[in-house]
């Protein structure tokens, strides 16, 4: 048996396994060797002759055809099941493994000529402010679908608060927002009766009460459709999947991909119990949910992709490169410069994305499979470097630092070389040569972090007893980062992270603002610059419940100067901006008009 050919088309690990396990107990029931297994439609065995005799194995649309020349009656079972997988994960047989040598060199890729950058609903948008760059990921489709999954989940939790709407929910997102700047050890501290404590624009807002129910009761979709586990269309991410589905959806629809575009993960930091939770005591989050994140060169999250755990208990084969060619899609015939690390990389993946027209670059573990063989660390000096190109036009780069650095690439040439300054134990600085492909990967291998570091600022860390949650806020943080982005693609007036975030809230919050009457004592719509009253164009142009009211005298902020100055007795009910209304002028319709 150790000798026997076998051929494989197209077979998945899953298959794979089901397979196997058909296998053992029809053979532990009809105590038959395998060329008596049947398939579901016909029979697997076709016998030749009584001396020799060849197995014909269907599994699904894939076809396994091993000799039996040698009787098989005794062998056990795990050798022919260890021959099955042997086969399954063998490289196939139309694939053979790159011959590497010192002689041929990749292709240089073709210029790069698809379109690239922020798309056409994003440059034609009339007047873009931060909250509508912000709505164009967390639509106001999106929000009435949540509304309604809300008042749903209540309703069969026969609960007896009144319903939420779409102002309510646009509120609670933006007082999320604000918490993620004004961070208290408790989200129930900004109502806090202690005057350290207490925020009273939080608490004008809304009531704890009424935040603490809609912190236990939205919700995203239906728990009385969801799947039970086992059966055939079980979703671990079933409570988010609209969410996932929506953002992917915009994500990919605001930004055109640069031609530099990055792979890497992203963590979800989560200290629950679930079985989507990974622990990597590497990184910086080290227990949470893993997300594969491609991002482009302004840190602008393109795609992603949750990772949830091994499919049906077994570790999966070629995971990096079919999270790779999965985030890839899109990209093929374009020409794009792909960055990613070691945990991806491999020689099969490279000829793949070549063959897509795909450039690709990252660093190697050496003992994948394919890499040939380098010389001993203890032979190479620091700044030496050593390559072999293969074949299938891939390039392989040993380069020795202070420590050992692998690189493969389908586009770069081994013999292109930089300088780059090292530093000596006596304090002096050296240069060393170092290969291209390493410094263009140094450079575009931080897309992924940029968008990590972006969504770090301010993202809202609180803690719950939920484990969707943390993914609803995250990518609640991921819609203002890459809002931010497109803010700053369209060359406005520069704002800080902070500030952008601030401009976020106003506009979710325009409308409970207007629609709750302040006292003459309270200035939470207004900030004071250079003596001058100003309002948010959100605030200032929601025509709900802008009403005037006496008041004391002060300055109209519409028509008053310093050279002449204009007083009045009339104030506006929402904006609490003192505003003239006589018969002679309209400074109150004039400052509410948006022109």
């Amino acid at each position: 048996m150790s000798d026997l050919p076998f051929k494989l088309v197209n077979m998945t690990q899953d298959d794979l396994f089901a397979e196997i396990e058909n296998i053992y107990l029809e053979i532990e029931q009809n105590h038959a060797v395998a060329e008596e297994i049947p398939s579901d439609s016909e029979s697997l065995a076709s016998n030749k002759g009584e001396e020799e005799s060849d197995t014909e194995a269907t599994i699904g649309n894939n076809v396994l055809i091993y000799s039996s020349s040698d009787s098989e009656d005794d062998l056990p079972l795990i050798t022919i099941a260890r021959k099955i997988q042997t086969a399954a994960f063998a490289t196939p047989a139309d694939r053979k493994p790159p011959i590497w040598s010192n002689v041929e060199t990749p292709a240089s890729p073709p210029d790069f000529a698809a379109q690239s950058g922020l798309a056409d609903c994003v440059t034609n948008m009339i007047d873009p402010t931060p909250c509508k760059l912000f709505q164009l990921f967390f639509s106001e489709n999106f929000i009435k679908d949540m509304v309604f999954e809300t008042n749903l989940y209540a309703q069969q939790k026969f609960s007896k608060h009144k319903p939420t709407d779409v102002r309510e929910i646009k509120t609670f997102l933006g007082l999320n927002l604000l918490m993620g700047i004004k961070r208290l050890p408790s989200y129930r501290d900004h109502w806090s009766s202690a005057p350290d404590l207490h925020d009273s624009y939080v608490s004008n807002l809304m009531s704890v009460k009424r935040f603490s129910w809609l912190l236990g009761n939205f919700h995203l979709n239906d728990n009385s459709l969801m799947a039970k586990k086992g059966e055939a269309n079980y979703d671990k991410l079933y409570k988010v999947r609209p969410l996932l589905i929506s953002m992917a959806e915009a994500f990919g629809k605001c930004m055109l991909p640069s031609r530099e575009v990055a792979i890497d993960e992203s963590m979800i930091k989560f200290k629950g119990r679930s079985s989507l939770k990974q622990y990597m005591p590497k990184k910086p989050t080290k227990r949470g949910y893993k997300v594969w994140v491609l991002a482009d060169k302004n840190g602008y999250c393109l795609k992603f992709d949750i990772y949830t755990g091994k499919p049906s208990g077994n570790a999966e084969k070629n995971l990096g490169s079919r999270v790779v060619k999965q985030l890839c899609e899109g990209l093929e015939n374009k020409n794009h410069l792909v960055y990613f690390d070691n945990f991806f990389n491999g020689v099969e993946l490279m000829e793949d994305l070549k063959n897509m027209n795909i450039h690709a670059c990252g660093t190697v573990n050496s003992s994948r499979g394919h890499i040939p063989n380098f010389k001993a660390d203890k032979n190479m000096k620091r700044g030496e470097m050593e390559w072999f190109t293969s074949n299938s036009d891939l390039s392989v780069i040993k380069w020795k630092d202070k420590r050992s650095v692998f690189l493969l690439s389908n586009f770069h040439d081994p013999r292109d070389m930089l300088e780059v300054n090292r530093k000596e134990k006596d304090g002096s600085i050296t240069k060393v040569p170092c290969p291209k492909a390493l410094a263009d990967y140094n450079a575009n291998m931080n897309f992924v972090d940029k968008f990590d570091q972006n969504l770090s600022y301010y993202k809202i860390d609180r803690k719950s007893h939920k484990w969707w949650h943390r993914i609803f806020f995250f990518f609640l943080d991921a819609a203002v980062v890459n809002a931010f982005v497109l803010y700053k693609g369209l060359q406005l007036p520069p704002l800080s992270m902070k500030d952008f975030r601030r401009s976020i809230i106003e506009g979710l919050v325009a409308e409970a603002l207007v629609a709750r009457k302040r006292s003459a004592s309270s200035f939470e719509t207004i900030a004071i610059k250079k003596n001058e009253p100003y309002v948010s164009e959100e605030v200032r142009f929601e025509g709900s419940t802008h009403q005037p009211e006496r008041g004391t005298r002060r300055r109209c902020a519409n028509c008053s100067t310093k050279k002449n100055q204009v007083r009045t007795e009339w104030v506006c009910s929402a904006c609490n901006v003192p505003l003239c209304l006589t018969e002679n002028k309209t400074c109150f319709q004039d400052f509410h008009r948006n022109k």
